[in-house]
């Protein structure tokens, strides 16, 4: 199959026979999304499948979703009726839906961060545990631990993950600073990649929230709530441990959420994949054992419950499987990388062989087997009329972001100011330039920190982030 995917890309590279070769380009693209997604769909939905009947809870959105999607299967991939506009509808509903929630859930999670922090920080103070702690010794084993590499991203991942546990001894003049050096980073780019970054900096410490924050999530919301408005500062033991319970709890929830949440969204690409492509690419498909394979794991999952027996009925369907999804990739590698030339050189043609949807419908096939589960599908790549973020677009934003963070910060006590200028500074690209200079960094916030409890905490929380990497 690859080498009749590279004469076929040579062929029409070379404009070969386009009338012919444009439309088995056409198929061949399109089944080879459609058996790479059905063979990935199929492992993925045996999982979910055992998630949902675990779960037990028909009213579920979950279970909704995932009853709504085996309707889609059964009837497009079992059944073998005819895509309609609807069913294309219906599944990019469940994905807009899908990532509603995984909004809500990222936004809760960034929320509960600040606090669990601060949590962190007071525990030692509150239950009169704090202990000294030799702030050069420690100082000596970060910089030996971000440096214990030369290699340029691994060095910045870990001084990252520093930061996120690091005493915060920054004024807010300074942190504004920072955040506009930041933004200068973004000068002569596009406009949309320094707006997208400074959301990313107002979703992390929730200046915007999503849309449904106070209303999807009920219990999650009265936990953020109950952390928001605690007074840390005159906090007791028995306050800490309900909070700190109600924290671990709600994480679990939300790590139990976003688990199922991104497998099914997995899915859902899928099955999206799998209508777009199953018209032209189904049929070729049907003589690859592979193929045939996974169908039928999918339709034991659609219809049956006892899914340690379909495992076992199913073993050598399951081992048909193996590998076929890697290669089948390697195929779809060898048609994409000359999909844009394709489209940008024959469009004429392509236009006259009423293929114009084939491509488009290829195109968003493509995003959806990206490995950006949550892919912008209507964003375009490259655009040549985007607006470039000049000095006067770059200091509007500054300025614009530094008012909402001192709106933030208005009327907040220091430690929750503390806790989100040290998740912002978490987040942000390393603002210092030398070795020389982290080493004086470290030494500054950790000798600048008077707080026992608080270096008690950083001393735990880091030394054990460098004993587990």
């Amino acid at each position: 199959m690859r080498s009749k995917c590279k004469k076929l890309v040579t062929d029409i590279t070379r404009k070969k026979d386009l009338e012919t070769n444009l439309p088995i380009y056409v198929d061949t693209l399109c089944g080879q999304y459609n058996y790479y997604a059905t063979v990935k769909m199929c492992m993925n939905y045996y999982t979910i499948k055992e998630v949902i009947l675990e779960l037990g809870d028909d009213t579920s959105d979950l279970v909704k979703f995932y009853e709504t999607l085996s309707a889609l299967i059964k009837t497009h991939i079992i059944d073998r009726n005819k895509v309609e506009k609807e069913a294309l509808d219906t599944v990019r509903g469940i994905r807009d839906k899908v990532e509603f929630k995984m909004k809500n859930l990222t936004a809760y999670a960034d929320g509960y961060e600040i606090y669990e922090y601060i949590l962190n920080r007071i525990e030692a103070r509150v239950k009169n545990t704090a202990e000294t702690v030799d702030v050069e010794q420690l100082s000596a084993k970060m910089f030996q631990y971000v440096f214990s590499e030369n290699d340029t991203v691994v060095v910045n991942s870990k001084l990252q993950l520093l930061m996120a546990q690091l005493p915060v001894r920054m004024t807010k003049n300074k942190f504004y600073d920072v955040v506009s050096n930041t933004l200068s980073i973004y000068k002569g780019g596009e406009a949309t990649s320094v707006d997208e970054f400074a959301d990313m900096l107002r979703t992390a410490v929730l200046i915007k929230k999503p849309e449904g924050f106070e209303t999807e999530y009920h219990e999650l919301y009265q936990v953020y709530k109950e952390l928001s408005e605690a007074n840390y500062k005159e906090m007791d033991e028995a306050t800490f441990d309900i909070l700190s319970d109600k924290l671990a709890s709600a994480a679990a929830k939300i790590n139990e959420e976003v688990s199922a949440y991104m497998l099914l969204q997995e899915i859902v690409n899928d099955v999206y994949t799998i209508l777009l492509t199953v018209d032209r690419g189904y049929d070729d498909n049907t003589s690859q054992r592979g193929f045939l394979s996974a169908v039928e794991i999918l339709k034991a999952c659609v219809t049956r419950d006892d899914m340690d027996m379909v495992a076992e009925d199913l073993m050598p369907q399951f081992i048909a499987i193996e590998g076929v999804q890697e290669d089948v990739y390697e195929n779809i590698i060898v048609l994409d990388a000359v999909y844009d030339d394709i489209a940008a050189a024959n469009s004429d043609m392509i236009s006259e062989l009423e293929l114009s949807d084939s491509f488009k419908d290829m195109a968003l096939a493509n995003k959806l087997l990206s490995t950006s589960l949550f892919i912008d599908l209507d964003k375009e790549i490259g655009n040549p009329d985007a607006v470039m973020a000049d000095n006067d677009y770059i200091m509007k934003l500054r300025d614009k972001i530094t008012e909402e963070f001192a709106a933030l910060f208005e009327g907040k006590d220091r430690t929750v100011i503390r806790s989100i200028m040290c998740k912002i500074l978490a987040a942000m690209p390393i603002f210092l330039n030398s070795q020389q200079e982290i080493k004086n960094y470290f030494d500054y916030v950790l000798e600048g920190c008077k707080d026992d409890s608080e270096l008690t905490a950083c001393n735990k929380l880091i030394c054990e982030l460098i004993e587990e990497d």
